[in-house]
């Protein structure tokens, strides 16, 4: 009976009230005080930071009161220029809060040396699958006489003869030095239209040519959608070129550019596959 009285009371509900009025000032001040420490709503966005320097990507990130911390060193490419950043995490573009570590990867500033392949003797095939794998590029293709043809007599870097045992940065461009065979015999130019850049190529080294001249329309703006619509020579049914010689192509993202070939050609070209045995009749007939 007394209890109900006194929760009946003044003094009670008066007790209750400043209670109450107390843990609602202490959340209150409570969350003022982690938006102040947490700093709710200031997001940073990162930054760009690849291709800086060390030194020029933590002058960014303290600008913007962010912290780099250099997570690890790739593997060497020469695509970045020595010791800049190569990736970061998290990535540009993404909102941080202030204070926020970002990971660095860095391009090492003394380049990993690699010793080549033992390539002379094997055919051309062999030698380019052996260099690419290993994370080299293949260059020129020079033919010299020599009786075995597209086998490897030599290897050049920047005009300069080298040993399959010399020491050398990945990404380096290798130059063939091939066997011409015993005869000059000219070779078919093949046909390039429809493909990209890195297929055209490609082609043309397993034709023993080497590519030329690499020309992009103007209004291309993904290299890697682009087509060649005209090479020089202009593809052959007859052999009319040596090996080592050049194939220039033009490159362009209007396949309206690409012209239909005559008959023979259209036999060759992977579009009209299905076509093949209907054309062979025509061609024969």
């Amino acid at each position: 009976m007394k209890i109900i009285l006194f929760l009946k009371s003044k003094s009670f509900w008066a007790n209750a009230l400043i209670a109450i009025l107390f843990l609602v000032l202490v959340f209150w001040l409570l969350n003022i005080w982690l938006n102040s420490y947490t700093r709710h709503g200031d997001n940073i966005q990162v930054p760009e930071l690849s291709r800086l320097s060390l030194y020029e990507a933590q002058e960014v990130l303290e600008a913007l009161e962010l912290e780099g911390v250099v997570l690890d060193s790739a593997e060497y490419t020469s695509d970045f220029p020595r010791g800049s950043i190569i990736t970061q995490y998290p990535n540009p573009g993404s909102y941080v809060k202030i204070g926020r570590q970002i990971q660095l990867t860095m391009n090492p500033v003394m380049a990993r040396k690699y010793p080549l392949p033992d390539l002379i003797e094997k055919t051309k095939r062999r030698a380019i699958y052996d260099l690419e794998s290993k994370g080299f590029k293949v260059g020129v293709l020079e033919y010299v006489p020599y009786l075995g043809k597209d086998v490897v007599v030599g290897l050049k870097i920047d005009g300069k003869k080298v040993t399959s045992d010399t020491a050398i940065i990945k990404g380096t461009v290798i130059d063939l030095i091939l066997g011409q065979g015993l005869s000059q015999e000219k070779i078919l130019v093949p046909y390039l239209r429809w493909l990209n850049k890195d297929e055209a190529e490609e082609k043309i080294l397993s034709n023993s040519l080497n590519l030329g001249v690499v020309l992009y329309d103007e209004e291309v703006e993904d290299s890697s959608k682009a087509l060649v619509y005209k090479q020089s020579p202009n593809p052959s049914l007859e052999p009319i070129i040596y090996m080592g010689q050049q194939i220039d192509i033009w490159l362009t993202e209007d396949y309206t550019k690409i012209l239909v070939d005559s008959l023979d050609f259209q036999i060759n070209s992977p579009l009209d596959s299905t076509n093949n045995e209907n054309q062979d009749t025509i061609i024969t007939n």
